[in-house]
């Protein structure tokens, strides 16, 4: 009985160092963001029409880079009430928080290919995938949780998880529905994502609360 526990207490590990990675990478991808905003290269005599020139010519760039802001830091809310499930992470976990911190440094890039060939498709499913599969690894640690009970906070149970799982399908599956859109219209697939929320709010509503947790993931 004794050693099944110790064996059980070596396979989890603490979640303050995963969370400070976690946040760390989120600072660091969010902040490269800007990188990907060009700036005028006018020289030293240039004029306010010149300015406002290239502002307008490049607007589509900046509306891109706000949107990716925004799905970032809506990823990174999104991971820190997941991680208020867990009282201690363990090997399966930490891969798939890994796997996700892969994709999530690779937005910057997506978001850039996307904001300089919006009118392409290529670039387009690339940014969707990009948000697919974080959304996928989120859901990916939530079905670990499942698999490992002992790992979930106390006040939690399997229902509570089971229940943010089903919140947390609505984004992939606005990835997917982005994605299918580009291939008849790649510049305005984005704009999918403004019924995320919406989609999101609804699901949350119509999803029934564990009549022992009064907690509303979302």
């Amino acid at each position: 009985m004794l050693t099944g526990a110790v064996k059980r207490d070596r396979s989890q590990f603490s979640m303050s160092r995963l969370e400070g990675l976690t946040d760390g990478i989120y600072a660091i991808a969010m902040t490269l963001l800007v990188l990907s905003l060009p700036l005028p290269e006018l020289g030293h005599r240039s004029t306010e029409s010149d300015i406002s020139s290239h502002l307008a010519e490049y607007i589509h760039l900046f509306g891109t880079y706000a949107l990716s802001f925004i799905l970032l830091g809506n990823f990174w809310v999104i991971q820190q009430k997941i991680f208020k499930y867990i009282k201690s992470t363990s090997l399966p976990h930490l891969w798939a928080n890994l796997g996700g911190l892969l994709v999530v440094c690779l937005i910057p890039f997506s978001s850039s290919l996307m904001g300089y060939h919006n009118h392409t498709v290529t670039a387009n499913l690339v940014f969707h995938l990009n948000i697919f599969l974080i959304s996928l690894f989120f859901l990916l640690q939530c079905r670990v949780l499942l698999v490992i009970p002992e790992t979930i906070a106390d006040g939690f149970d399997e229902f509570a998880i089971r229940r943010i799982i089903r919140i947390n399908t609505i984004l992939p599956l606005v990835s997917l529905a982005g994605a299918a859109i580009a291939f008849f219209l790649p510049g305005w697939s984005i704009l999918v994502y403004i019924a995320a929320p919406l989609l999101t709010i609804q699901m949350r509503d119509r999803l029934p609360v564990s009549g022992q947790h009064n907690d509303r993931p979302s």
